[in-house]
């Protein structure tokens, strides 16, 4: 009885071991296969994009506007958001965000701005990758290859120009120019809370909550971008938003 126990243990143990196997191999297999197998573009290819146009050239874009033309506050408004931790994350692929779950026991984490970028540069350079399960899985490896590749400033100025914040409007400039008739330097602090939640939910064009806007606004005043006295001017200031006739429906939402 006792042999047969320990003859049943050690099959267990080389079953067990042969899994482990198994599944390394599946695992650098999958690593491999998404990191050049299925033609994501490269780090070099991404380090080549114009700095003085859009990365996404189809759709209903105007000016592309750099990063320091464009309002600090508007770029703290952003990322307090988006994504507090912004410049303070470090550039990771999915398995060390994986990782460092595992380690830190909570749930893994990305920044929004950055897989925003993401999708839009996919999108834009490898429209072959974006079908399927190619798209789930190749989207986060290339992510932290965009995180490698580009700076934060140089992300951050791409979400500003390519994000898609609603009534046909792709760039915070366009934005503002389509809710308000402003440049974003003319935008006043409940304005560009709105332009800020609808780079996350572009249907609030068409059905307006105060609620997420007034969220936006409490993430700006907790990163201190704005004071409690503007805080409270902002949720209490109503929104006249521009009428416009026409809706792109095919425009997805951003995250």
């Amino acid at each position: 009885m006792r042999n047969a126990l320990i003859i049943f243990g050690k099959s267990v143990l080389a079953l067990l071991s042969l899994a482990g196997v198994a599944l390394l191999w599946f695992t650098g297999w999958l690593i491999w296969h998404y990191e050049y197998g299925i033609g994501l573009p490269t780090e070099s290819t991404l380090s080549a994009l114009s700095q003085t146009d859009h990365v996404c050239t189809t759709g209903s874009r105007g000016a592309f506007v750099p990063l320091a033309d464009i309002p600090p506050l508007v770029r703290e408004a952003v990322v307090a958001f988006e994504d507090p931790d912004f410049y303070k994350r470090p550039a990771a692929g999915p398995l060390a965000l994986f990782a460092l779950a595992v380690v830190s026991g909570r749930r893994p984490t990305a920044s929004n701005i950055s897989s925003s970028v993401t999708r839009n540069c996919l999108t834009a350079l490898s429209p072959e990758c974006c079908k399927g399960i190619y798209w789930h899985i190749g989207n986060l490896v290339f992510m932290g290859r965009v995180e490698r590749a580009l700076s934060r400033d140089r992300i951050l100025e791409i979400y500003l120009n390519d994000t898609y914040f609603g009534r046909n409007a792709d760039g915070v400039a366009m934005a503002a120019e389509t809710y308000f008739s402003k440049p974003p330097s003319e935008l006043d602090v409940h304005e560009i809370a709105f332009v800020v939640a609808c780079g996350r939910r572009p249907c609030l064009s068409k059905h307006f909550n105060a609620s997420f806007r007034d969220h936006a606004i409490d993430r700006m005043l907790k990163a201190g971008v704005i004071s409690e006295t503007q805080a409270v001017a902002a949720k209490d200031h109503p929104l006249p938003l521009n009428k416009k006739p026409t809706e792109d429906q095919n425009k997805p939402v951003n995250q």
